[in-house]
């Protein structure tokens, strides 16, 4: 009887022992990882330690040239955030309780890779990112001066106005964030301090935060899980405030004896994962495609996202569903280019503004990736000027004289018409006159249109017409000689239009350019006043790239008959050559000051404080 109970205690053992084996050894049914997946939010960074203390945070490393992203002494800002794929599992693979604890695949494994190939050559890869930073410190610096000048001569009436004041202060914030990191780095360099990089990573469920545990009771167990991929890992998180799973999870008991390849199980929480995360937000160095964008508003066919194409150009703004511009956004260039505007079918196309390091400001519209140019919208909030010769004296075999108490602005010319607002009687604020034209020709109402110029309360100047017959000495002196040129007056202007075929013909452009230096010199140094260079648009493609100098230097004033304000540095625009005056007989030349009144009254002041 005792050994017939002790056969059947054993045989009852043997029992639960093979099936506790088979039940801890069982494959996880999709219907099990179901009822025991939770989602997991996952946060990482990079730390830069100086002698074990952290001073610095980063998000990505790129090893092809040694580059921190998003650098900061924010360790929040530079957190990457995920909303990774986990499922409750046995504190124990011998007893089934959960005790709060979590496995989920880590989505930061990469970055312990990393870590090693940084360390390595911590030094150096600091002082590339430090050298990096400077360079582009002196190209924010270029970007705000291009900035500036563009918010100098507009005005909220302008419509990319308020876009280029945003991008201003943001230059100004980038600024100021590398000025700070540079002095970290060099701080740290120059005190030789043991340099450390480490990954730092946060875990939360529904808010509550996770930590990552490194119990002996799971050591045999984890043992046994491998993923198959070197990419990824199996992580083991705990909620210290939880003691049991919800009641309507599941706990997964995790095998003793034998191997579990979780490959296939990471592979469907990857696909899952990708729908999960388009409520993530972009963050640089996250690694998307131009697939994966995250949308949240639908519009008919359009989204309101954000993509990263194969160029690691960012955009963000509306798109279509395969991910291409369409409708407003912003696209963040790989170079540090910008453009916020309109797009269309992945083009710049519509109202936009461009900034890029060497090209300035390029606010206006745009076709196709062509910039078009600037519209200008004419009111009487502008400063209007006029420039007169002989033309607007002499008709046939008549003269006339002209009325200057009666000097209106009528017309701005039929193509510019329909760019006006309100009716057209604008003042004339100021008024250049021709007094001579190489070393021989001299203007007979010059001295009698001066004179009753200023004696109306016009703004006067004088230009001279260079010559391509005589030395630019020459002409300066003629000019000198047969000009007067009051302490109040406007500055002298050099009026330069030659064909091409009379620039080669009298030496090419480096005799050309030399003789223009020539004369503004020796006006300037007569006068004390610095002159500005009159020329057209197309001398300005033409010909002025080969002479830098002299638009750096020197306000130029550009000759340009079309609806497009000239795309370059300019102090006054003629716009026309047939808008209308009241008290002057026939087509007059029409200018426009690169700004408003505001601004002009300041140039004004600042001729007369010299």
């Amino acid at each position: 009887m005792r050994r017939k109970i002790v056969f059947i205690g054993l045989g009852l053992l043997t029992g639960i022992v093979v099936y506790l084996i088979c039940y801890l050894n069982r494959s996880w049914t999709e219907e099990d990882v179901e009822h025991a997946k939770v989602d997991v939010t996952q946060r990482a960074c990079f730390a830069l330690l100086a002698d074990g203390k952290e001073i610095a945070y980063f998000s990505g490393f790129t090893p092809d040239d040694s580059s921190f992203t998003c650098f900061t002494t924010s360790r929040d800002s530079s957190m990457v955030y995920t909303e990774g794929v986990g499922v409750w599992v046995n504190s124990s693979s011998f007893l089934p309780s959960a005790w709060g604890c979590i496995m989920a695949l880590d989505e930061h494994a990469k970055m312990e890779a990393q870590v090693k190939v940084m360390s390595t050559a911590l030094d150096s890869i600091v002082a590339k990112n430090l050298y990096r930073m400077r360079q582009k410190l002196q190209r924010n610096a270029r970007l705000r001066n291009e900035v500036d000048y563009y918010l100098q001569h507009h005005s909220i009436f302008d419509i990319e106005y308020i876009g280029v004041a945003n991008s201003a202060y943001q230059l100004k914030v980038n600024s100021d964030h590398l000025e700070s990191m540079i002095r970290l780095l060099k701080e740290g360099l120059s005190k030789r301090c043991k340099l450390q990089v480490k990954v730092v990573k946060e875990y939360a469920l529904h808010s509550t935060p996770l930590h990552e545990t490194s119990s002996v009771v799971w050591a045999p167990s984890l043992r046994h899980m491998k993923t198959g991929c070197e990419d990824y890992r199996m992580v083991i998180l705990r909620n210290d405030t939880l003691t049991s799973i919800p009641d309507s999870c599941l706990a997964l008991s995790t095998p003793v004896f034998i191997d579990t390849d979780f490959s296939n199980l990471i592979y469907e929480w990857k696909v899952k994962l990708h729908h999960l995360n388009y409520h993530s937000p972009l963050v640089e160095g996250s690694g998307l495609t131009s697939l994966d964008f995250y949308r949240f508003i639908q519009s008919d066919t359009l989204f309101e996202g954000a993509s990263v194409d194969t160029a690691c150009n960012i955009y963000h703004g509306r798109m279509t569903e395969e991910g291409i511009p369409q409708g407003y956004g912003v696209m963040q260039y790989a170079n540090g280019d910008y453009y916020e505007g309109e797009w269309h079918h992945g083009t710049r196309h519509g109202h936009g503004f461009y900034l890029a390091d060497g090209h300035g400001v390029k606010a206006g519209e745009w076709a196709e990736n062509r910039f078009l140019g600037e519209k200008m919208n004419y009111t009487d909030n502008r400063v209007y000027g006029i420039d007169i010769s002989r033309y607007q004296h002499e008709f046939g075999r008549r003269i006339y004289p002209i009325n200057w108490k009666q000097l209106r602005i009528t017309s701005l010319g039929p193509q510019n018409s329909k760019y006006v607002e309100g009716p057209i009687d604008f003042p004339v604020s100021f008024v250049y006159i021709k007094s001579t034209q190489g070393a021989t020709i001299k203007s007979a109402y010059y001295h009698q249109d001066a004179h009753d110029a200023r004696r109306n309360g016009l703004l006067c100047g004088a230009y001279h017409f260079f010559s391509l017959h005589s030395s630019g000495k020459e002409q300066a002196n003629y000019f000198l000689e047969n000009t007067e040129i009051l302490s109040s007056d406007m500055p002298p202007v050099l009026d330069v239009e030659p064909t091409d075929e009379a620039i080669e013909k009298a030496g090419g452009e480096e005799w050309l350019f030399a003789n223009m230096r020539d004369w503004l010199t020796i006006v300037e140094r007569a006068t004390g006043k610095r002159p500005i260079l009159y020329i057209s648009q197309m001398f300005v493609k033409t010909h002025l790239h080969h002479a830098p100098d002299l638009c750096q230097t020197y306000p130029v004033w550009i000759a340009r008959y079309n609806v497009y304000r000239p795309d370059v540095r300019l102090l006054f625009w003629q716009l026309c050559c047939d808008g209308r005056v009241s008290g002057i007989r026939g087509s007059v030349d029409i200018n426009i000051f690169n700004g408003y009144r505001e601004q002009f009254d300041e140039y004004i002041s600042n001729l007369w404080k010299k």
